[in-house]
């Protein structure tokens, strides 16, 4: 006992912080739509942070969606999922699905507290000579630990496969309206910049298709009723 005493004690705050990010990860569920790890994988938009396009200055030629010369466009489906100027029926398909997993936030939010003040009650007593006491707390906190890890993997699992069912038929609607979109402007090829990155450098940004297709399929798309939970 007093071997595993003294590998808990040693490890103690490295748990805590592995805690701490392991309920970060399960709390970024709640973080308004970070689309990018969970977007539905049927070939619609993934992304991943990126380098964007510049954007226009005030003397930079107004994006309308018109196409020039070259039949080429861009676009960041990153947008899409942006809470305040992305494409609202996705948007506001995160949003109930962040409400439905609140309480699961909530609860894991309480746990992590209480694994911290254990791990500091732990620290405080490492001097005194109540040990008996003190092996009883390291326990626990193992204990919570170990509740707090699998608790934050079944809210994962759960969120993703809520999400995939909420989001999915907008992104099946936003396929075929974006390849519309374009072909009404004489565009072959579309570049997502947002998985490109780097090694795309976008010279005129009146080629971003972005702006004026969200504004596009917003008009066309509103938003009517929360997706039922099935």
């Amino acid at each position: 006992m007093a071997r595993g005493v003294h590998i808990l004690l040693s490890t103690i705050k490295e748990n805590m912080k592995l805690i701490h990010s392991t309920q970060a990860a399960a709390l970024a569920f709640l973080v308004p739509v970070m689309a990018a790890a969970q977007q539905p994988s049927t070939g619609r938009p993934v992304a991943p942070a990126a380098q964007r396009p510049p954007a226009s200055s005030p003397t930079s030629p107004q994006n309308t969606g018109a196409i020039a010369d070259g039949k080429v466009a861009i676009i960041d489906t990153e947008a899409f999922a942006d809470p305040k100027t992305g494409i609202t029926r996705l948007v506001s398909a995160f949003e109930v699905v962040n409400r439905e997993f609140k309480p699961r936030s909530d609860e894991l939010q309480k746990l992590r507290a209480q694994y911290e003040q254990l791990g500091k009650d732990i620290e405080v007593t490492r001097n005194l000579e109540d040990q008996k006491g003190r092996n009883a707390k390291i326990e626990q906190a193992e204990a919570l630990k170990k509740d707090i890890e699998r608790k934050t993997q079944d809210a994962q699992s759960a969120y993703q496969k809520r999400l995939r069912e909420v989001t999915e038929p907008v992104y099946k609607e936003i396929s075929p309206a974006l390849q519309a979109f374009a072909r009404q402007r004489g565009v072959n090829v579309i570049f997502d910049v947002s998985k490109l990155g780097e090694v795309m450098f976008v010279i005129n940004d009146t080629v971003d298709l972005t702006r004026a297709f969200i504004t596009d399929y917003n008009q066309r798309n509103p938003v009517t009723a929360a997706p039922a939970k099935q």
